[in-house]
């Protein structure tokens, strides 16, 4: 069982070499995409970290802001790089940094060998009560992200800076309509981890150089890789073998529209415990690195 697994960080060094010595094993590979906007000093560290692993390929980096299309843009040169290796891999598991092994390699090559065939990635059809608008506002209006501030044109809003809202008043003017759905598709939003056969991301890869409109149709959308990846999957021959699970533990909170999980602690230990799931996230170790301590006896408990 050949895995190759893309991850996306941008800081937390020692957690990723953590998360990547935990699962280094024969057959297995790692595309890391460092963000472009990491300081240089963190990013040095995780370079000399990782530099020695001879399984571990640093691939080209995006200024991936969170809600940008660059964090869809940095997971496809994942793919891209994957591919050109000419390396057949049966599986290829997208994780971030802070993500985190919750059972042993061994049992994830195990479950991934009797599920061998299947695509696992979260989805659900659009509009959906989840998202606001059903979640067409991501598609249709024109998202741009400016000092740390969200436009959605052309919904109306209020903003507490001058300068927001004379900038939001040119973009009305310069991009006053809603934006045209891309045709012929089912349009599908869900998680922006998943774990696919190799098959199925070459048919991705393909799928990008082909057809590269699509693609560029999701240039300022929102929150893009909640729903570049369904909407491919799910309208392509791949779509009845998908199982809807990204095999990741995750603790939303109780909010209906929230954009971030809750970041795991020793609370959360036994509730871990009982997952059936492969991975979980998010886990930050500044805050609580006692609760990785705890997953690692378990796994070799478990083993």
């Amino acid at each position: 069982m050949r895995i190759a697994y893309i991850i996306l960080a941008h800081n937390h060094p020692e957690q990723l070499r953590r998360l990547i010595s935990k699962l280094n094993t024969d057959n297995v590979s790692f595309f890391i995409h460092i963000d472009k906007k990491t300081d240089s000093q963190i990013y040095s560290q995780i370079f000399a970290y990782l530099k020695n692993f001879s399984n571990v390929f640093f691939i080209k980096r995006y200024n991936s802001a969170w809600g940008s299309f660059n964090a869809v843009r940095a997971s496809l040169e994942g793919i891209k790089s994957i591919v050109e290796t000419g390396t057949y891999f049966d599986y290829v598991i997208h994780l971030s940094g802070q993500d985190y092994l919750i059972k042993s390699t061994s049992e994830i090559c195990n479950f991934l060998q009797e599920n061998k065939g299947k695509e696992f990635i979260e989805y659900f059809p659009l509009p959906h009560s989840k998202w606001k608008k059903g979640g067409f506002r991501r598609i249709e209006y024109w998202y741009i992200r400016w000092h740390d501030e969200d436009y959605f044109i052309p919904e109306e809003r209020e903003f507490k800076s001058p300068i927001g809202s004379l900038l939001y008043s040119l973009l009305i003017l310069l991009l006053p309509k809603k934006r045209k759905l891309p045709e012929g598709f089912a349009f599908y939003g869900g998680s922006a981890f998943w774990c696919l056969t190799g098959e199925c991301v070459k048919y991705i890869n393909d799928f990008v150089k082909q057809n590269p409109k699509f693609v560029n149709r999701f240039n300022y959308t929102s929150l893009a890789d909640e729903l570049f990846y369904q909407i491919i999957i799910l309208n392509s021959p791949f779509k009845d073998k998908v199982v809807n699970d990204n095999m990741r533990y995750i603790d939303w909170g109780d909010d209906v529209e929230v954009y971030h999980p809750r970041v795991l602690d020793k609370s959360d230990f036994e509730k871990i415990r009982q997952s059936e799931k492969l991975f979980a996230r998010k886990f930050d170790t500044s805050k609580d690195s006692d609760i990785l301590d705890m997953i690692d006896e378990m796994i070799l408990l478990n083993k």
